[in-house]
């Protein structure tokens, strides 16, 4: 089928899907926008106010990334009807969802329905390429809060996955010492090629006083309110993990730490290209690519 004969439907997220919806349409579909973060022109592009309108027809949805937030689809609109019940009570006949960090109970219940599921952020190009766009705004964001300067600053990466490896390669670049704290031995290994030094548990108290900049990767509680105590005045904790993230925030506040959680780094920082890999990976999909 070409793309001219194709629906997609594209909904909720941040402005990723703002201009996903232009780059899809660009390349000839027929796009339906609905509660996405801003208006969205174009001559393919057909804004509505009702999810069950923008999925009339729909041979594709695209969902945001992550899918959902706080138990609802991820964003900010004004669609009532903008939910799951709508989504997978009216598309017309099996579809083609995607979308990212899909729950699994959601991801079983579509493909009960003969829906075709695609997790955007299980495909490993797809998900390494996010993580340098998460990297790249966890480095913004470090630049911006911190009194210090970040070249060749001392900063701890907690976690070294893909989101992790790739802060620790820019880290380098601006000539920062980067210690590394990653229970995986194979992981730790591989951290020890670039970072100045990999931390234990055990040590991680003490490195923690000694860093102007703490980035967390792990979506686990790793930076307790003992652990805390540890942190410097000037230094700030960056959590780029995945809601509700690795800090107990209520102890930083008490304790006056600066600690901020940032999610959806990809979406305020490189919203293009992040949606230009979208837009590739859902036409492979498609079979149009």
């Amino acid at each position: 089928m070409r793309a001219g004969f194709y629906k997609i439907a594209v909904i909720g997220g941040d402005k990723r899907q703002v201009y996903l919806a232009q780059i899809l349409a660009a390349r000839g579909y027929d796009v339906a926008a609905c509660g996405l973060c801003e208006n969205v022109h174009g001559e393919r592009i057909r804004e509505t106010t009702a999810l069950a309108e923008a999925l009339e027809q729909a041979d594709a949805v695209v969902c945001p990334v992550p899918f959902l937030r706080s138990g609802k689809i991820t964003g900010s609109y004004e669609a009532v009807d903008m939910n799951t019940e709508t989504l997978f009570g009216k598309m017309p006949g099996p579809t083609e969802i995607f979308a990212g960090n899909i729950p699994d109970n959601i991801r079983g219940y579509a493909e009960k329905q003969g829906h075709k599921v695609y997790d955007m952020m299980q495909e490993e190009q797809v998900a390494s390429m996010n993580a340098v766009a998460t990297a790249e705004g966890a480095v913004a964001e470090a630049i911006t809060r911190s009194p210090v300067n970040l070249t060749k600053s001392r900063c701890l990466i907690l976690g070294y996955g893909r989101c992790g490896s790739a802060l620790t390669r820019l880290l380098k670049a601006f000539f920062c010492q980067v210690f590394v704290l990653e229970k995986d031995r194979m992981k730790a290994a591989n951290a020890s090629v670039l970072a100045d030094g990999i931390v234990s548990l055990e040590e991680l108290a003490d490195a923690m006083e000694s860093v102007d900049f703490i980035f967390n990767t792990a979506p686990v509680m790793i930076l307790t309110e003992e652990r805390l105590r540890y942190v410097g005045k000037k230094a700030w904790i960056l959590d780029i993990a995945s809601a509700p993230g690795g800090v107990d925030y209520r102890a930083a506040e008490t304790l006056a730490v600066n600690a901020v959680l940032l999610p959806g780094l990809p979406g305020r920082y490189s919203p293009w290209s992040s949606a230009e890999i979208l837009a590739d990976f859902i036409e492979k999909r498609l079979g149009l690519y």
